[in-house]
């Protein structure tokens, strides 16, 4: 993913997107005033039965320095799906396979037939047997076929499971609705949550936490919490000061 041409993908679906009158897009702007200053730009992008996406751009204005996004974490997530095809990133779905949810956060993943899986991180190719109450996956690396795993699930229609991974060590995995965390060693290994509005990952052998949402941004050095007050207004607590935070939408179906 790090090396797609995310550039070309955001400024086509800009201009492609917010031509259309129809389309329920929007652009939002993210303010905190704390003792520092930082700006974000948040793009929710829909165009009906085609795609929707939503990205953002932090602009963070430090003491000496000013700091932009991550091009890691610029795309929240992404759809484009049509009859036989799904072109996606960190968008579960109704999916319930834990590798296809954890490869899915960090990585633009093709799904052919609903079943036959290529993600572009690492080159890994997937096959996910038909999704019901049991099924199963198998997945390896093109380049390093020895690096395969399979994943066996039992789950039910509104995404509660329970998942045994067979990779070099046995790994748990666990899913309630948007939630997906996994043990290894009866110790806790990732955390996952994947949704459109909110976004988690943990990492237990980095010790790494990141946060993206409204309400909460936690990202390598710095944490912003925000409380809501009106609609539009949030009192903001972060690591740099207490300030506030002002949340407006400067494009959309009421402007």
């Amino acid at each position: 993913m790090k090396r797609f041409p995310l550039v070309l993908i955001l400024i086509t679906l800009i201009f492609s997107t917010l031509n259309f009158a129809s389309s329920p897009s929007k652009v939002l702007f993210l303010s905190d005033f704390t003792h520092s200053l930082k700006n974000e730009l948040i793009f929710d992008l829909k165009f009906e039965d085609i795609y929707q996406t939503r990205f953002s751009f932090d602009f963070e204005s430090l003491e000496n320095e000013v700091k932009l996004s991550n091009v890691d974490n610029v795309i929240n997530y992404f759809k484009f799906d049509q009859a036989g095809f799904e072109f996606s990133y960190r968008n579960p779905g109704n999916r319930n396979d834990p590798y296809f949810l954890t490869d899915s956060f960090d990585s633009f993943s093709m799904v052919l037939d609903d079943y036959f899986v290529l993600t572009f991180n690492d080159l890994k190719i997937g096959i996910i047997f038909k999704e019901s109450l049991f099924n199963m996956s198998f997945w390896t690396e093109v380049t390093d076929l020895s690096q395969s795993k399979v994943a066996m699930t039992l789950a039910t229609p509104n995404n509660l499971g329970i998942s045994l991974g067979f990779e070099d060590i046995m790994k748990y995995y666990f899913r309630a609705g948007d939630l997906l965390f996994s043990l290894d060693d009866n110790a806790l290994d990732s955390v996952y949550i994947l949704n459109q509005d909110f976004l988690l990952e943990y990492n237990a052998s980095t010790q790494s936490l990141w946060v993206d949402s409204i309400y909460f941004d936690k990202n390598d050095e710095n944490f912003y919490f925000r409380i809501p007050v009106t609609r539009n207004l949030f009192l903001t607590y972060s690591n740099l000061g207490i300030g506030v935070s002002f949340y407006v939408e400067l494009l959309g179906e009421n402007n």
